[in-house]
């Protein structure tokens, strides 16, 4: 090994991680090829185990063809034992067949293995493993064993966790350079020189070693040139050994070799020893030798005509044994003949069956890709592609495969494997083909091989009568026909066909009224499809709990969705991780975070399109939609539901997005629209609506049309059907948003029918309700409504405190209008006022503020404490005391003759005949009325200066002096007294009811 220079910065970092083993360590190490990361971890090997460390490395293969999980086997096997690197075997029975759980027994396995052992792991080039060695890698390192596991890469690999220590190697800069070279013998150089050497290496360790190996005088161009030249000094059988060698991979095998070229193994050992000499190749015993490096290992190939190529890789097929490098090699050697071709589509498909059995889905879909491109694939080859590329949950990939697969089968006449085909047709969920067209064509191959079916394929039959018996339920189909098959396939005893059974069976089961024994079927899925190792329906059965659980409002939700994602950071299963994100844009939602949901919708939106899953734009829509209602926008977005109300993939059930478009114009004052939509959808009684996955959501949009509407019949209707449910929260399809519990849609419901105490119990409850979900917009919501109940039950207290509390919470979380309207309402409430010493308190219940004492603010106070109470400016201005005297209208003589004749009057009344009784009452009115007008407080006479003008003046200048005050401190008190404060003769304060 060549001595190392620099990295010291490197160096210390990794002797960290090593060093504290104990707390479980990450290390990625990236770079460019040639750049001196694995020499960076051999060093640090070495000074790992002079500390006393157990050091195990295990090195990627970089040319294809490795057994699946490579190189976990020999790792588990030095670490473990054989028993443990067996773990990774289909044929292993000590644990369930399910690749999470084999990844948990490994990881356990592991950790009782370094308990007590300080271990530093090493995986050499993991950017060339394959995706499910790259899973089990993320697995370990998140499982945080006390040991330090150390990773190189060309590239970063995703998932390896935010806790990785991230190493980043550069080439050499001049200084560098400069000590490699002079560590290395190279001396004497001039600084000129070694500059235009750094140039010409751009500072490449690799490089570098290449030139020390070639002398300084043979260095003329390139890296690739300069190994070609150290290939040019070998002798002809070493140079050709070692170019027909290198299909085998980086180490190649002495006794493969020597098959390969039709030689004795000793004659390989013996030859391999001049380029161990040159530099090439190195060597750990007489069993094996390895390329120095990647690049080395490529200009050996170069040097083979494409023929040699050929025959060389031919050879090969039957000179390894594993079957993955087996169908490497006949992928090389198909283009030879069709003979060639046919072997390598037989070689794949053996080999892509072995991957599948050991949970390497997406490198199985990959191997039979490559087999699919050697003529005219049948329709077992596509069938046994479209399955994995399904089980590594690409969906709209594997329909365009189970089509192709599907018309093969058709083509060769083959039942039993059209009757798979046709059940793969469907996907995994249900109701996957939402054209028309294509539903009725999926439908119908499902009929058409049921019908083909052979007696015998008992099982097979089964399977297709509940799919269609499912997907029958998308269009009004019964779900008792989807119990009854789930029932007849219990009876099989087979594990795989039930596991398949409930989850579609689940699936058609995603109504409201179903949703606890949804639960149960969710639970039994995850049982039987672990035992029977089907990952894709196991992490399915994880997926349906942790919706369930979202959709009871059951605490355990948040826990289960954990352990979903750590199923998919193992299996990584993109369609149900498409459901995942979903869910991750609910759970902003709830927090109140509207911006980052929105960011992560159109995450979701593009992962949904990657994925190739039916509901992605329908999940972006609602995703939207909440957010723009939530922010008090939804007029916003009538357009865009009524686009999405009129889809051709909705199913026949929804009626949601119409509902939509009713609640939203009826929000946006486009009320005569509102009203068409709502009574279309209303025509049959809301009895006749079917039920569906939305239907909790659709009937929350009726019921807050018919409120904006004041539609209390259809109001009614909905609560009566909605009662049932109210300890549901409101959760559509799976789960996507969440708009809070059922109560505040009943509690609108009856809000709308007039029945306010019914109302107040029910909003009570989902304010409740929503704080338990962590809901926090829906709770402002419900907050706000409640306000609205109580203040029209008088209860104008408890309304301001729930309408500041739901201000404030709407403000901080962005629903800005939302916010603004309810602020806007809440300036119709009840103003108080109250001494402290000589200033007054004034203001809202829990929002007050102080003034200096006015004339103007007693008057206001005696109006705030009689409200309805007319108060002459007379009373307010003198308090009751006399005024000054002035010049009386009537005299005290006219006075006197005034007031006998009423009480003659008075007395004549009760004896004169109707006729003349009615004439005395109106003499009396006036008399009454004349010395009304003339006469002050107190009886005494009005005067011609009048106190009753100068108060009237004075009251309401002080009154206006006294609100600019509070108007200088807060406007909305002052704006409220504006409104229901009267001035004049007589002055009143008006609340708002």
């Amino acid at each position: 090994m060549d001595r190392f220079v620099g990295r010291a910065a490197e160096l210390r970092r990794l002797e960290y991680a090593w060093r504290d083993t104990a707390r479980g360590r990450l290390v990625a190490v990236t770079g460019p090829a040639g750049v001196g990361k694995t020499r960076l971890c051999e060093e640090a090997s070495d000074r790992a185990r002079a500390a006393g460390l157990q050091v195990v490395w295990g090195r990627c293969w970089s040319d294809g063809g490795a057994p699946a999980l490579w190189p976990w086997q020999p790792l588990l096997a030095d670490l473990c034992g054989a028993r443990t690197a067996g773990l990774l075997s289909p044929e292993a029975e000590t644990v369930d067949p399910e690749r999470f759980s084999r990844f948990q027994a490994v990881s356990n396995a592991l950790a009782r293995a370094v308990e007590h052992t300080p271990t530093m792991l090493v995986i050499d080039d993991l950017h060339a493993a394959d995706p499910a060695a790259q899973l089990l890698t993320r697995f370990v390192a998140k499982a945080r064993l006390p040991l330090a596991l150390v990773v190189t890469l060309r590239y970063p690999v995703t998932g390896l966790g935010d806790e990785a220590l991230p190493i980043v190697l550069r080439p050499f800069d001049p200084s560098e350079t400069r000590d490699y070279l002079v560590t290395h013998g190279v001396e004497r150089l001039e600084a000129p020189l070694t500059d235009t050497i750094h140039r010409l290496t751009d500072g490449s360790p690799l490089f570098l070693r290449r030139l020390i190996a070639l002398g300084a005088a043979d260095f003329a161009g390139g890296l690739r040139e300069a190994i070609d030249q150290s290939f040019s000094q070998l002798a002809p059988g070493t140079a050709r050994l070692l170019a027909m060698s290198a299909i085998l991979g980086d180490s190649v095998s002495s006794a493969e070799a020597a098959a390969l070229l039709d030689v004795q193994a000793a004659q390989v050992i013996d030859t391999v020893e001049c380029a161990v000499q040159a530099g090439l190749v190195t060597t750990a015993g007489t069993d094996s030798f390895e390329y120095s490096h990647d690049l080395v290992r490529r200009v050996a190939l170069s040097r083979l005509t494409a023929a040699e190529l050929l025959d060389a890789n031919a050879r090969a097929v039957d000179i390894v044994s594993h079957s993955a490098r087996k169908a490497h090699h006949a992928i090389n050697a198909a283009p030879r003949s069709a003979a060639d071709a046919e072997r390598a589509i037989t070689v794949c498909r053996s080999a892509a069956a072995t991957m599948v059995r050991r949970f390497s889905y997406e490198q199985a879909a990959s191997l039979l890709a490559q087999a699919a491109e050697f003529g005219q694939p049948s329709a077992g080859l596509l069938l046994e592609w479209a399955d994995a590329v399904l089980a590594s949950g690409r969906l709209a990939e594997a329909r365009v495969l189970f089509d192709r697969a599907a018309d093969a089968a058709r083509d060769e006449g083959d039942p039993v494997l059209y009757a798979h085909t046709a059940l793969g047709l469907g996907g995994i969920w249900l109701n996957e083909r939402r054209d028309q067209l294509e539903r009725h064509r999926m439908l119908g191959a499902q009929r058409k091989a049921l019908a083909e079916l052979p007696e015998p394929e008992v099982t097979l039959r089964c399977r297709l009568e509940l799919r269609l018996a499912a997907e029958l339920v998308y269009s009004g189909g019964p779900v008792a026909e989807v119990v009854k098959a789930v029932d007849e396939i219990r009876q099989l005893n087979d594990d795989r066909a039930l596991a398949e059974a409930l989850s579609l069976c689940h699936h058609a089961l995603l109504t409201p009224e179903h949703v606890h024994e949804r639960l149960a079927i969710a639970q039994e899925l995850m049982s039987v499809a672990a035992a029977a190792g089907i990952d894709i329906l196991a992490v399915q059965g994880l997926c349906w709990q942790t919706v369930d659980l979202f959709h009871l409002g059951d605490p355990r939700a948040e826990r289960s969705l954990a352990e979903l994602r750590n199923r998919l950071d193992v299996l990584d299963i993109r369609s149900v991780r498409f459901i995942v994100t979903a869910l991750d844009v609910m759970l902003l939602l709830r927090a109140g975070r509207l911006e980052e949901a929105e960011e992560q919708a159109a995450r979701c939106l593009a992962l949904g399109n990657e994925v190739g899953d039916a509901d992605a734009v329908a999940y972006y829509g609602a995703h939207v939609l909440a957010i723009r209602w939530l922010q008090g926008r939804g007029g916003e977005l009538v357009d865009l539901a009524e686009e999405m109300a009129g889809s051709p993939t909705l199913i026949e059930a929804e009626f949601t997005f119409r509902a939509t478009v009713a609640h939203l114009a009826a929000d946006a004052g486009r009320h005569d629209q509102a009203r068409s939509t709502l009574a279309r959808l209303t025509a049959g009684g809301l009895d006749a609506l079917p039920q569906s996955s939305t239907w909790l959501s659709g009937m929350l949009a009726i019921v807050e049309a018919s409120a904006s509407l004041g539609d209390a019949h259809v109001a009614r209707q909905a609560y009566d059907l909605l009662l049932p449910f109210a300890e549901l929260p409101t959760m559509p399809s799976l789960g996507v948003v969440c708009f809070g519990s059922t109560e505040r849609t009943l509690g609108l419901a009856a809000t709308t029918f007039g029945d306010l105490d019914l109302a107040a119990e029910h909003l009570r409850r989902a304010v409740a309700a929503n704080l338990r979900l962590g809901n926090r917009p829906m709770t402002a919501v419900a907050k706000a409504d409640l306000a609205t109940v109580l203040r029209r039950r008088g209860d104008h207290r408890a309304a301001e405190e729930l309408l500041d509390s739901a201000v404030s919470d709407a403000t901080v979380m962005g629903m800005r209008q939302r916010a603004k309207a309810w602020a806007a309402g809440r300036t119709s409430r009840h103003v108080a006022m109250r001494r402290r010493d000589n200033r007054w308190l004034v203001g809202f219940p829990g929002r007050e503020v102080l003034v200096e004492d006015l004339i103007g603010l007693r008057h206001l106070a005696r109006l705030l404490a009689h409200p309805d109470v007319p108060i002459s400016a007379v009373d307010l201005a003198h308090g009751g005391a006399e005024p000054a005297a002035g010049q009386s209208i009537l005299d005290d003589r006219a006075r006197a003759a005034y007031t006998a004749r009423a009480h003659e009057i008075a007395e004549e009344i009760p004896d004169a005949e109707p006729a003349r009784a009615e004439q005395l009452r109106r003499e009396l009115d006036a008399l009454a009325a004349e010395l009304d007008a003339t006469t002050g407080l107190g009886g005494r006479s009005r005067t011609f200066t009048g106190p009753a003008e100068r108060a009237r003046t004075s009251v309401r200048k002080a009154i206006k002096r006294a609100v600019d005050v509070i108007r200088a401190v807060d406007p909305e008190v002052a704006a409220v007294l504006d409104s229901t404060i009267s001035t004049g003769y007589q002055c009143v304060y008006t609340p708002d009811r």
